[in-house]
Formats: structure tokens, sequence, C-alpha cells
């Protein structure tokens, strides 16, 4: 049995063992990042876990439901898998992205609810890319918020653009915008009740720039894959905003037909040197429910994914 010699010892020791406590629930309150080591950070609100690996362009490693990754892995493809991100349009760096917003390791951590990552300055751009993750219990969502900063001397415009690499297969929608859409997977698209639609069939993708680039409207989209639904939601950017060449919302099926690509674009906006420009995504992962089907052309199924991201 312990005992004290005074009542100052016993009562350090109570609050010291109050204050492990209370930061025992801090750790495991839902929502609350986690610094798993090794630079990589983990965020779980209800049944979700969100995993970003710093050391990896601070890119999205892991987006599981009950477990089940959605995303495509580096096991896949060593060079292109989990969620990154790029300014656009591509036209202004052409091909491959730098290394510093794409590969290398990002700096920073836990803040407070979020996880804020920064990149190493762009030396093509000169721009920095900042990535703050915060998991929203209310919706059992994940808001990722892209800012970009031009440390260039020069005037430049760029809209923020969000690439994540899921399982090729399943059916990708999302509500019909103005304009024309361009690309080589413009024959596989089909516009119904106001949503464009792409069932995947790995027999008809193209074998070279396997595409579709299209504006968009409402500011969201949905991808579903074995009986799991990935939905994005964004402030919708009207056509004259979308980036040259580019597209509110694009497409990319793998020539070799390991993944596919999801990837909403915001606004194109002006940025004079100094200044930084953020845009936010909100992620969504969920069962299918019972009774509602991944059919090309199910209002049902519209219904239910507008009825989350209102």
């Amino acid at each position: 049995m312990l005992t004290f010699k005074n009542t100052t010892t016993f009562l350090c020791l109570m609050a010291s063992l109050a204050c492990t406590s209370k930061l025992s629930e801090i750790k495991t309150e839902a929502g609350t990042p986690i610094d798993k080591g090794n630079g990589i950070y983990s965020i779980q609100t209800g049944n979700l876990t969100f995993e970003i690996d710093a050391k990896s362009g601070g890119r999205v490693s892991a987006f599981k439901l009950n477990d089940k990754d959605f995303l495509s892995g580096k096991n896949v493809n060593p060079e292109n898998w989990g969620s990154t991100f790029w300014s656009s349009p591509q036209s202004a760096w052409g091909w491959p992205p730098s290394d510093e917003i794409d590969k290398l390791e990002y700096s920073g951590g836990i803040v407070e609810s979020s996880v804020v990552l920064t990149s190493k300055k762009d030396p093509k751009l000169g721009y920095v890319i900042q990535k703050q993750f915060t998991a929203n219990a209310q919706d059992t969502s994940i808001t990722i918020r892209y800012t970009i900063t031009n440390n260039s001397d020069s005037t430049r415009s760029a809209s923020h653009w969000e690439i994540t690499r899921v399982a090729p297969g399943g059916l990708t929608f999302f509500p019909t915008g103005k304009g024309s859409k361009t690309g080589k997977l413009v024959p596989l698209m089909k516009d119904s009740i106001g949503i464009t639609w792409f069932l995947y069939d790995s027999t008809l993708i193209p074998a070279e720039n396997a595409k579709l680039m299209s504006d968009g409207a409402e500011g969201w989209m949905a991808q579903i894959n074995d009986g799991i639904i990935h939905i994005k939601k964004w402030d919708d950017v009207a056509l004259e905003k979308n980036a040259p060449g580019e597209g509110e919302f694009e497409i990319y099926a793998n020539p070799d037909k390991s993944y596919i690509e999801i990837e909403p674009q915001g606004p194109y906006t002006e940025l004079a040197p100094g200044k930084s420009n953020s845009w936010e995504v909100k992620w969504f992962l969920k069962p299918l429910p019972e009774g509602i089907k991944a059919e090309l052309g199910s209002g049902k199924l519209v219904e239910w994914v507008r009825k989350i991201v209102k």
C-alpha cells in the first residue's frame, strides 16, 4: 500500500495523474491528429481513417472506411499513388511536376486540431504550397485547405489542382457544366439527368492521353468502387474561371489500366509576388446505402449525394 509523508506530495501526484488523463483524452478524441512517426500523420473520425505522408510530398497516403483503403497505393505505382497536389495549368510547368511540390518532404506537423504541412519552394515557378488537413466530426468528413504562395518576382496566375488516384473500375459522375468537354475519354462519357457519367471499361480505354477535361456544376463529384462512394465537394467554378486548356473536373485513366485519377480544380487566379490564395475540398467516404445502386442515370443515387454535399 502506498503511503505519503505529507499532503503536498499526495496532491502533486493527483495533479500529475489528472494531467496525464487529460492528455490521454485529447489524443484519443475523434478527429484529433496523431503523429505516428516517420512523417506519417493519422486522423480518425467516425469510421474513417485518413493518413498523410509528410516525407512524400505531403500527400494523402490512405483514406479508409472501416480499414478498407479507397486510394491506389505505392504497390500499384511507386511514383503515382495516393492523392497529391499541383498548380494548374500544366502548360506552365510541363512534365514532370517539381519534386519540391510533389515528392520531397514537407515541413510542419500538428497545429491544434489540424495537420499543417508546407513545401519547399518550386524552383521553376517560385510557388510554395501549404496543405491543411482537418476532420469534421459533425458530418464525418475531412477538409483539405490548399494554399499557393507566389514567392517569385513575377505576377503569375494559377488554379489549385487536386490529383487523387483510385482503383480502376467503378462509376464516376459529376453535374454537367457549360462549354464542351475535351480529351480522348469524351466518347466514353454519358450525359443524363444533368449529370456526366463515366462507367469504367478497361477494354475501351485509349492507349495514350486518356483524359477528360470538363466544366462542372454544383461543385461536387463522386466515384463508386466496390460498394464504397468517395465524394468531393468544393465551391463551384464558373466556366470562364477554368485554367487555360484545363477543366474544373478532370479524369485520367492510366494506360496500363492499374489506376484512374479524379481531379477537381479551383478558379484561375492572379497572384502578385508574395501573395497567397487558398482553396478547400471536403472529402466524404461512405458505404453505398441499401436500395441505392451504382447505376448510370440513377436519379436516386444523385439525390442522395446532393443531400450529403448540401
